[in-house]
């Protein structure tokens, strides 16, 4: 491909044609209609994703330019960053059937935003990793010469991403960062999209492809989460992009709030503490410990650095506290449950939900959520049992939601707050 000349993909009625018959447009929620195939869709960046992660741009000091994605699939991150810092874009891609979509998905996006950043936007087919050719092609384009704000790449990855290297990224990260960096600041804005799986190490190798281009320029590693207990993506942000810290976790909303928590990655408070009534007890979203935040969230959730880990690892990492947590966004925003300890259980089983029922409408509870690790095939059943049971002593007196999870060598029923 390197001899080959970027091509500009122009979004006319033959493109509009290809790509409605292709790959039909379809709405997403609160974003334009766009086209992308089955597949495409499986890896694209949903719109909701995309459009906050660039809302966490409109604060940066982002210079005059063109936004470039060297890899742009179907231009939706691409169009999301125009869309909402109102500049042009430049998109390659190496797919001559995904180039022509992008080139249409990204017109719609300028007509949809109501910006003019789309009469100076174009997507090239072709090779994202060849800069000087992508820019004379780019600039005779248009007209006039630009300059680069900002570089966002998302490489492909290999089928296996749970265990790929660096050198298996589409296109190389050192090769491509080693291409632009002629056409880029000395300080350049970069947001690498990579792996959320990455170890330490290939983070840490990444850091040293940047390193070697540019010197000691300021990074943030960025996890954002929807919540499910998992990290959806996983971003490095340089340069005028980065966060004053050099970790940050971000928490998507369904309504498409964002919470936010940065930091520095610590090792955890854990000191095996004893469980007992009238503590707190905490179940917070796995993404604390994947990206390694439980200490920043630790110090903004308690006061005077009261409170310990029981658990950080599976599904619900939980924490134990003398008072309740604090009630701001960065806590509560990575929060599954949090409650009181009113009483405890040795055993959560068939056999025992009716104690166990009893038990929890003495101390003043109408339901008992469980939150405990249970085979799934039988959660649903011991859940529905137990909810059946509590119901037979009403609801007129006790109004209060429990819970129950593992704590210690035994279970904490909770007073869910």
């Amino acid at each position: 491909m390197a001899d080959i000349k970027p091509v500009v993909m122009v979004p006319d009625d033959n493109a509009r044609a290809y790509a409605e018959s292709s790959a039909p447009a379809r709405e997403e929620e609160g974003g334009p209609a766009l086209h992308a195939t089955d597949e495409m869709r499986r890896l694209a960046t949903p719109w909701t994703v995309a459009i906050a992660r660039a809302h966490l741009l409109e604060s940066c000091d982002i210079s005059q330019g063109v936004i470039l994605d060297p890899a742009c699939g179907s231009a939706t991150q691409l169009a999301a960053l125009c869309s909402t810092l109102n500049r042009p874009g430049l998109g390659v891609e190496l797919s001559g059937a995904a180039a022509p979509l992008a080139a249409i998905n990204l017109e719609q996006c300028s007509v949809w935003s109501g910006g003019d950043w789309g009469h100076s936007s174009r997507i090239l087919w072709g090779d994202g990793t060849v800069a000087e050719s992508i820019l004379q092609t780019y600039h005779h384009n248009i007209g006039v010469t630009s300059a680069i704000a900002l570089l966002h790449i998302d490489p492909a990855r290999p089928q296996d991403a749970q265990k790929h290297t660096l050198e298996e990224m589409q296109p190389r990260l050192d090769h491509l960062l080693s291409s632009w960096a002629p056409f880029l600041p000395r300080e350049p804005a970069l947001i690498l999209d990579l792996s959320p799986r990455l170890s330490d190490e290939q983070r840490l190798q990444v850091e040293s492809i940047i390193s070697s281009i540019w010197g000691d320029v300021k990074t943030t590693w960025q996890w954002m989460t929807q919540g499910r207990g998992r990290i959806d993506r996983l971003s490095l942000w340089v340069g005028p992009v980065a966060d004053p810290q050099s970790y940050r976790l971000v928490r998507l909303t369904k309504s498409g709030n964002m919470n936010i928590l940065t930091g520095l990655q610590k090792v955890p408070v854990n000191e095996g503490r004893s469980v007992g009534v009238g503590q707190h007890l905490t179940i917070v979203d796995p993404s604390l410990v994947a990206s390694q935040l439980t200490e920043s969230w630790r110090e903004r959730a308690v006061a005077d650095g009261d409170g310990n880990w029981l658990n950080l690892t599976g599904r619900r990492p939980t924490f134990i506290s003398s008072e309740a947590i604090m009630d701001n966004e960065a806590v509560k925003g990575f929060v599954q449950i949090t409650g009181q300890i009113v009483g405890t259980a040795s055993e959560v089983s068939f056999e025992s939900l009716s104690e166990l029922a009893t038990t929890a409408n003495q101390l003043g509870l109408s339901s008992l959520k469980l939150r405990c690790q249970i085979e799934p095939d039988i959660q649903p059943k011991l859940q529905s049992a137990i909810d059946r049971e509590m119901k037979q002593f009403g609801s007129e007196v006790n109004t209060s939601q429990g819970f129950i999870t593992e704590a210690g060598e035994g279970y904490a029923i909770c007073n869910q707050a």
